[in-house]
């Protein structure tokens, strides 16, 4: 199954609908000044291991800057 630039939301409910075992590792810019929307989160890598364990690496979508 294919993950990748999914809402995370929508990724987990699939997965667990289907049974399927993950983990989410969440992944933030290294300093602050940079606006994210925490509550969009998006999956931009995607491993599955011996043991079908999907490993999903998520990150936020950036918000737009009003001037």
């Amino acid at each position: 199954m294919d993950t990748l630039a999914q809402p995370l939301a929508a990724v987990t409910a699939r997965l667990e609908a289907r049974g399927l075992r993950y983990t989410i590792v969440v992944t933030r810019p290294p300093r602050n000044y940079l606006a994210v929307n925490e509550n969009c989160l998006y999956v931009i890598k995607q491993q599955i291991d011996r043991e079908g364990t999907y490993h999903l690496v998520a990150a936020a979508k950036m918000r737009k800057e009003v001037l």
